[in-house]
């Protein structure tokens, strides 16, 4: 196994590794969504149900501060109507008159004094202001002067054409700042006329915003939320940060458009993202709003998520421990019965498996053992059969060679008689017998090489009685390899075909080099002749294992087919030829003793 598949000696392949990382991602990813669904549906959760709590505190805050709208306007119409207050505006009348103005200012004291006591409780109150179009008039506040003066002077207010359009409606003033104490109020103004129809006072009922503040004062004291309360005009009547009171909610136009049926939302405040939360008191017209940072509102559930997180490592590592644990009971035998196979081997079938786990490598462990007894019979079987089957072979291939040398050798021999030439055809009889004798002596497969060249110098020496010594041969071998054993008969065809199809085509003399070396554990015999050479289209067919010509087939291809049914296929023939310069013919065989 490459080296590359392995980090630090772990197979990445190996079912163990494989399984536990997909354990352990199933349940790294499996307790990450758990955990963060489980967030998510708890943060929506809690985040809907703060709204709607904020929602309902506001609610109760733009209660109260209706309240306290409706008892202003009570108190501006209890002043307004009573009859007796306005006989007195009409004796005072647009010029003045100062008895009557005394007389006002002694009944408007017993008047705001019965009503301060009926509508309001300690603590509580409000501030009344007459002004008579005469000049000056009544407050129910002891001022300087100078503050008299700016109370007296409605006409300088920018609400006052407001109020003489509403023609002694009530006018809401969001914010009026006294210059004496500095306190701001929430007012609303209106005119008063005579049976004329003159205005002859404007009416102006204060309240201090800290009333309206006092309400929910609570809620911010240690909290980082404001609250803002809004009239229909868009200035904020009060609100925890101070700063703020007077000045125009700088999102009122796009609250609609914001919040649509929603009482809470999400959004940027001046650079914070905070939860805005509205009620609207159809009512009085205010609007109740509350905004508080995310930061601030999610600090429990940050908790909750630190909880969360905490809980989720515990159990990936607990469930991480059980599938290292799982994993290893599972693989284990695995990896025993895989170490089990790989140990067994063709000469050692009889092996036990004792492998044992869950139910099912039992199983298999029985099961392994039961196939391991068939295969070694069919593997004893099969040798049997093959070692039959070789030897079948190897004795149809070399009856092959036998007959075809005998015949070429007795044709030579019926030659030499047809031509009289009975002298020479009795030392080729002669010297077939010896080759017969020496080779029917010995029935062994395997010969050693020294014997084998022998047999194959009274073989050439019958070939050159055939053709009048047109040729020569050397026999070439070192002394280590001369007694190494190879397939009997084997060389004789090639020699043949050196001499019937190389040396012979030649009208000079032919020359053929017989050596035998030893190259490390292989044993190599070459056949070099310096014959015409053989066609590139034949050698080419011969070393695909293709069909060639009969003549050439036997002899070479006989000799393959030998060579690689005894030895196998890394053993065999090499063929090296070049037409008009010669063939090298070269063996290679594995070494016998």
């Amino acid at each position: 196994m490459s080296k590359k598949m392995k980090w630090d000696g772990i197979d990445k392949n190996s079912m163990r590794v494989r399984l536990l990382i997909v354990f352990l991602v199933g349940i790294s990813l499996l307790t990450i969504s758990i955990s963060g669904i489980s967030y998510q549906a708890f943060e929506r959760t809690l985040v809907a149900e703060m709204g709607g709590n904020r929602a309902d505190v506001l609610r109760q805050i733009g209660e109260r501060t209706r309240l306290i709208k409706d008892r202003i306007y009570t108190v501006s119409n209890l002043y307004y109507y009573d009859e007796t207050l306005r006989e007195y505006l009409e004796k005072i009348g647009p010029e003045g008159k100062p008895e009557a103005e005394r007389q006002l200012q002694i009944y408007m004291d017993q008047l705001t004094q019965q009503y301060k006591n009926s509508f309001y409780e300690e603590g509580q109150g409000f501030q009344v202001v007459l002004a008579l179009e005469s000049g000056g008039g009544y407050t129910s506040k002891s001022l300087s002067d100078e503050s008299s003066y700016d109370y007296m002077s409605p006409k300088t207010k920018v609400w006052y054409k407001r109020m003489l359009f509403a023609q002694g409606k009530m006018v809401d003033i969001a914010h009026y700042k006294e210059k004496a104490d500095g306190k701001a109020y929430f007012s609303v103004v209106r005119c008063m006329n005579n049976r004329q129809e003159e205005t002859v006072a404007y009416l102006m009922i204060n309240v201090e915003e800290t009333q309206i503040y006092k309400m929910y004062e609570f809620l911010t004291k240690e909290n980082e939320n404001i609250i803002y309360v809004v009239d229909p005009n868009g200035t904020i009547i009060s609100s925890s940060n101070r700063s703020l009171n007077g000045f125009e909610f700088f999102h009122m136009k796009n609250l609609d458009r914001l919040f649509k049926t929603q009482s809470h939302i999400f959004t940027k405040m001046r650079g914070i993202n905070s939860l805005f939360t509205r009620y609207y008191d159809s009512n009085s017209g205010f609007t109740i709003l509350e905004e508080i940072p995310v930061k601030s509102l999610m600090e429990p559930i940050y908790q909750v998520r630190i909880s969360i997180i905490c809980l989720a490592f515990i159990a990936m590592t607990i469930a991480a421990c059980y599938a290292v644990y799982f994993t290893d009971r599972v693989t284990k035998p695995l990896l025993q019965l895989c170490d089990f196979m790989v140990r067994v081997k063709e000469d050692n079938m009889d092996q036990e498996c004792e492998v044992r786990g869950y139910t099912e490598i039992n199983i298999l462990s029985s099961r392994l053992n039961l196939m391991l007894h068939r295969i070694g019979d069919l593997v004893q079987g099969i040798k049997q059969n093959e070692r039959q089957k070789r030897k079948l072979e190897l004795s149809f291939l070399q009856a092959q060679i036998n007959p075809h040398f005998m015949y070429n050798t007795l044709f030579s021999i019926k030659c030499m008689v047809d031509m009289k030439n009975n002298e020479k055809a009795s030392q080729m009889l002669t010297a077939f017998i010896q080759l017969l004798r020496s080779t029917l002596s010995n029935p062994d497969e395997y010969v050693e090489i020294q014997h084998e060249f022998e047999m194959l110098q009274q073989y050439m020496d019958i070939q050159q009685f055939r053709y009048d010594n047109h040729f020569q041969i050397f026999f070439e071998s070192d002394e280590e390899v001369s007694k190494k054993k190879i397939p009997k008969l084997l060389i004789q065809p090639l020699l043949e075909n050196a001499i019937f199809h190389g040396i012979e085509q030649k009208k000079e003399g032919g020359l053929i080099i017989l050596t035998a070396r030893l190259i490390r554990d292989t044993v190599v015999v070459t056949i070099e002749d310096n014959g015409v050479g053989m066609d590139p289209e034949i050698r080419e067919k011969i070393e695909r294992g293709e069909t060639v010509p009969e003549k050439i087939n036997i002899g070479i291809g006989n000799v393959k087919e030998r060579i690689q049914l005894n030895f196998g296929e890394n053993y065999g023939v090499r063929i090296e030829s070049a037409q008009g310069k010669g063939t090298k013919v070269i063996l290679t065989f594995p070494v016998i003793d």
